[in-house]
């Protein structure tokens, strides 16, 4: 049987697929070939803890009734939060046709889907049995509870993305250019409403409070951005489509935002440090003392401060490191960063006992230790988005097209009927060049 798939043709009967699985191995360099092996042996490290986790559920988790979200519920967490801030970084040229800012528009949309899709099957596997969550959903709607619109919100994102994703690449201009607009929109609902499920738990007052909605914002830009830097350094490393105007154009435009995202950061960590432990809520201070100077002191002045925002921020201010390698490294570090901030999050909420509500332990605090079949769920979601982006760029025709639509409100973008700017990008439709070597 013949199939078109991402407009090539494709034999699907099983040899004819085999052999053509076979061409395409063969033709790939051996670069290419290391990199979807070991994505392939995380995938399975992952494979073999979701599968550890479906017969009994939380009982091979490191969690307790003490300390009920983990690693699980943090990485759902990161990677929800990643996907908005993908949307919103790129929402500057998608909907406000800022022109620096267009090379981001495929790729963004690509990895902000694969994003949203990974946290789903995160929290899939955290909820053990996540089809009773659907039937409960549209069955019992409950509007009063903020995790009820989160799912809500969440899942019409998720629609959101894949018709963003399906018009770009079928020419729908119309089309895309509305799903990008309500999708920058809801890059900001989604979020915040993720915020409050936290925000409402009085009994958790590290959490408690309108406070947690935006600081999930802070770091769904900064997660966004970083995981952009990463992306576009290897277009410009590799020579991918569109690396032209991603070296003139998209590099320096996420340096630049980089840079404001962690200037946001360092204000929202000072703030929340600053009305957490003058404040006088009972348990927030204890808290926030177990990440200054308690048991999660380490994480936080190593992972969060040096690593993710103090060492970032020195290599984009720093003129001779604002090169395109400086803004990957920067990236690197800062998305760890941001991975650390959720993980400290959800442990900070939970270390200290306030209440009876909270869980009454004979220790000043609260312990959790991460199982490896969470360790290795973790491993595997990474694993499937880089598998999932690798694969789109080597199949996918994801060169930039410039000026072929204009974007709802693009109060600075240029018109399409106007010429391309100076070195857009003029690559074929086809596949991209991953085995082409640095310039």
């Amino acid at each position: 049987m013949v199939e078109t798939v991402a407009d090539r043709t494709v034999d699907s009967r099983p040899r004819a697929a085999w052999h053509a699985l076979r061409a395409e191995v063969a033709s790939q360099p051996r670069a290419l070939r290391l990199w979807f092996g070991l994505l392939t042996v995380l995938l399975l490290i992952g494979a073999v803890g979701a599968a550890l986790s479906l017969p009994p559920g939380d009982e091979v988790f490191g969690t307790r009734p003490s300390f009920e979200w983990g690693l699980l519920i943090a990485a759902y967490v990161f990677f929800a939060v990643t996907t908005s801030g993908l949307c919103l970084a790129s929402s500057l040229g998608t909907v406000f046709g800022m022109e620096r800012f267009m090379p981001l528009e495929k790729r963004h949309a690509v990895l902000a889907l694969l994003s949203l899709v990974t946290a789903f099957g995160i929290i899939a596997l955290d909820l053990h049995w996540p089809i009773r969550l659907g039937f409960g959903a549209v069955l019992s709607p409950s509007p009063m509870s903020p995790m009820w619109w989160m799912g809500v919100l969440y899942a019409g994102y998720l629609v959101l993305l894949m018709t963003e994703v399906w018009s770009m690449f079928r020419g729908h201009e119309r089309l895309h250019n509305v799903a990008c607009t309500a999708a920058s929109c809801m890059a900001i609902l989604a979020p915040s409403t993720l915020g409050a499920v936290f925000g409402v738990l009085a009994s958790r007052p590290y959490w408690h409070g309108s406070f947690t909605p935006p600081s999930l914002l802070a770091a769904a830009l900064l997660s966004g951005i970083s995981l952009l830097g990463i992306v576009f350094y290897c277009v410009h490393r590799f020579q991918l489509k569109g690396w032209e105007r991603a070296t003139s154009l998209a590099i320096p435009a996420l340096r630049l935002l980089l840079t404001i995202s962690l200037a946001v950061t360092i204000l929202v960590a000072a703030w929340q440090i600053l009305t957490t432990l003058y404040g006088s809520v009972p348990g927030l201070g204890d808290a926030m003392a177990t990440l200054l100077v308690g048991p999660l002191a380490p994480w936080f002045w190593i992972g969060r401060v040096v690593i993710g925002i103090a060492i970032p921020l020195v290599l984009v201010l720093y003129r001779p490191t604002q090169t395109p390698i400086g803004l990957f490294a920067a990236s690197i570090l800062a998305f760890v960063g941001v991975l650390v901030d959720r993980v400290l999050f959800v442990d900070a909420g939970q270390i200290v006992s306030s209440s009876a509500a909270s869980g009454v332990v004979s220790n000043p605090f609260n312990e959790y230790t991460p199982s490896l079949v969470e360790i290795s769920i973790l491993v595997g979601a990474f694993a499937f988005l880089a598998m999932g982006y690798t694969l789109a760029e080597r199949f996918l025709d994801m060169s930039e097209h410039v000026g072929s639509h204009r974007p709802l409100l693009s109060g600075w973008g240029r018109h399409p009927h106007e010429p391309a700017a100076p070195g857009a990008a003029t690559a074929e439709h086809g596949a991209a060049p991953l085995e082409h070597g640095a310039a």
